[in-house]
C-alpha cells in the first residue's frame, strides 16, 4: 500500500486551504475566515473555571528560561520574563515556568527550584508579575496565575549542564538506549518515591502559601519513566 501524504498544518497558507484538508480528513471543525480582534475575539471574553472567572482565554504556557540562580532563586532576568507575563494582558498564567521540586531533580543548574532559601523570591516573581499587569492592563482581579512542578527524571543535569544524573522509575526500552541507561543504578527505591511525593506536596503547599492559584504537575516526556 502506498503511503499517504502527511499534509503540515503550518503549510496551508489560507483559510480555503485550511478547509479543503479539513474536508478530505472528514473532520467537522468551524474555522472563522477572518479573525476577529479584541475586545469582540472569542478570545477576549471571560472563562469560568469553577467558582472563578478568568478574565480573558490568552494564556502563557509554562517555559523555563534556565536563567535563575545556581541556588535556585530567580534571577533578574527571570524577573524580567514574569513582568512581561504581566505585561502581555493573558489572565491565565499557566504555570509560569517549571519549578523543580529539589535540587537533583533540575534538568539545567539555573533552573528555579523549590526550598525554604528560594521562597521569597518565587513569591517575588508572582508579585511582580501581578504589579506589571495592574499598572498597564488594569484589573487583576481575573487574573489566574499557577506554578508549574517537576521533577525531570532521566534527563536531569542539576550541577552541570553537560552531564546527566537521570533518575527514573522503571527501565524503558526506547528511551533507555536513546540516553545512555545501561543499568538499573538510577532506579528510584519506593522509598525514594516517597520522598519525592512529599517533596511535591511540600512545594505545591509553598506555592498557595504565596498566593499561586494551582500548581501544574509536568508529569511527561518520559521524565521518570
Amino acid at each position: 500500500m502506498a503511503s499517504e501524504r502527511f499534509v503540515r498544518v503550518g503549510h496551508l497558507k489560507t483559510v480555503e486551504a485550511f478547509r479543503e484538508h479539513l474536508d478530505n480528513l472528514g473532520v467537522e471543525l468551524p474555522v472563522d475566515h477572518t479573525v476577529e480582534t479584541a475586545p469582540e475575539s472569542p478570545l477576549a471574553q471571560p472563562y469560568d473555571h469553577r467558582e472563578f472567572k478568568i478574565g480573558n482565554r490568552f494564556c502563557i504556557h509554562p517555559m523555563e528560561g534556565w536563567d535563575g540562580e545556581t541556588d535556585g532563586n530567580p534571577s533578574e532576568y527571570t524577573f524580567r520574563r514574569w513582568r512581561n507575563f504581566g505585561l502581555s494582558g493573558a489572565k491565565l498564567i499557566w504555570g509560569g515556568e517549571a519549578v523543580a521540586v529539589r535540587p537533583e531533580g533540575r534538568a539545567n543548574p539555573n533552573q528555579l527550584y523549590a526550598a525554604d532559601h528560594s521562597k521569597a523570591g518565587i513569591g517575588k516573581l508572582r508579585e511582580e508579575l501581578h504589579a506589571a499587569h495592574k499598572e498597564h492592563i488594569g484589573d487583576t482581579d481575573d487574573l489566574y496565575v499557577g506554578l508549574q512542578l517537576t521533577h525531570s527524571g532521566r534527563f536531569c543535569r542539576p550541577f552541570d549542564k553537560a552531564k546527566l544524573e537521570p533518575r527514573i522509575v522503571y527501565r524503558h526500552p526506547i528511551l533507555d538506549p536513546k540516553f545512555h541507561i545501561d543499568s538499573d543504578d538510577p532506579i528510584l527505591s519506593d522509598d525514594e518515591i516517597k520522598g519525592l511525593i512529599d517533596d511535591y506536596i511540600r512545594a505545591a503547599d509553598m506555592a498557595a502559601d504565596l498566593g499561586y492559584q494551582f500548581v501544574d504537575i509536568k508529569h511527561c516526556h518520559g521524565y521518570l519513566g
